[in-house]
């Protein structure tokens, strides 16, 4: 009722000529229920409305398969649908709009314990291969507080630890009115998915509250702030905080990564995420493990490629490693 209405064009074209275009600004629209087709319109390269728009059709998979309990499940994104969505963006808007590339924000969980894996042995080596994953597309990127540092889902074992409106409110019809599932599986579901792992204080150190306050915190803190704080990152020159650092740089210096098309290869791979980008004669090609186990892959193997970024110190060409992330360029 409220959203992509028949003059919604007509506002936003006022609002950038009597507004926007007066100020060397970027805009950027919240736009949930946005089709791609919609998109092209309000970013389009000659609109004159907006720069780009956040789409959610990546960061709102995996829903519950009882439509009454909405999103709150515990399930693993399926890749092959993550693929699809974000594929989808990035081929309707090529050389018509502009993407924004994000994995997380204020109200979804964190990208790591959602689409990589946050254990100790994976956590640093699945948060750079999302990075590459991400960064590498045509678009934007965003960098959700704590990502750069590869914060994690709160996992929260008691109610009394959220404060999220939407998440009490949900526990509370879910379990304590309609009874449509129980304790236990409801705090499984809201420690995959409540907005309060992504909202938990930012990891400075391991002071006391990791250097957020010196008061109370208005939410608790990650019991992981000791291990996964800023200060340690900066102290490690193999962290993920100097990894984004390496993502931003090449974005800096190459127009293939920039303004480069995509075509994604191998759609229906439940394992591997694997795109190109062409741009005046180069390639870049990308491929990223999605799985805690060896794959073997070969694209373009004959080709002599050179490999631009890793988040493993060696490449074992058509071998890919648990959450291998390799960067090509030939």
């Amino acid at each position: 009722m409220v959203a992509d209405g028949a003059k919604l064009n007509d506002y936003l074209r006022e609002m950038n000529d009597k507004v926007l275009s007066k100020y060397d600004v970027m805009s950027v629209g919240e736009m949930p229920s946005s089709k791609p087709e919609d998109a092209v319109q309000y970013t389009g390269l000659d609109a004159g409305e907006l720069n780009m728009v956040f789409q959610f059709d990546h960061v709102t998979l995996a829903f519950n398969d009882d439509p009454r309990l909405g999103k709150w499940n515990d399930k693993p994104v399926n890749l092959v649908d993550l693929k699809r969505a974000l594929s989808r963006w990035q081929l309707a808007l090529d050389g018509k709009g502009w993407n924004s590339l994000y994995w997380n924000n204020h109200d979804r969980a964190r990208a790591v314990s959602r689409f990589g894996n946050d254990s100790p042995e994976y956590r640093e080596r699945s948060a750079k291969m999302l990075a590459t994953t991400l960064h590498m597309m045509q678009g934007t990127p965003y960098i959700y507080q704590g990502e750069e540092l590869g914060m994690t889902n709160a996992h929260f074992t008691d109610l009394k630890q959220y404060q999220d409106i939407e998440s009490l409110e949900s526990y509370h019809q879910i379990v304590e009115k309609e009874k449509l599932t129980d304790h236990a599986t409801m705090m499984r579901y809201l420690a995959t998915e409540s907005r309060d792992n992504a909202r938990t204080p930012m990891q400075w150190d391991d002071s006391v509250n990791a250097g957020f306050t010196a008061g109370t915190p208005w939410l608790e803190l990650n019991k992981n702030y000791r291990e996964i704080n800023a200060a340690k990152e900066l102290q490690d020159e193999d962290s993920v905080f100097y990894f984004y650092k390496k993502l931003i740089d090449l974005r800096h210096k190459s127009d293939l990564i920039v303004y480069g098309d995509y075509r994604e290869l191998d759609p229906e791979d439940e394992e591997v995420f694997a795109y190109k980008r062409h741009y005046e004669g180069k390639t870049l090609l990308v491929i990223s493990n999605f799985t805690a186990k060896d794959v073997t892959r070969s694209y373009d193997s004959e080709t002599k490629k050179t490999l631009l970024l890793s988040n493993y110190d060696d490449d074992l060409g058509t071998k890919f490693r648990p959450y291998e992330s390799k960067v090509y360029v030939y």
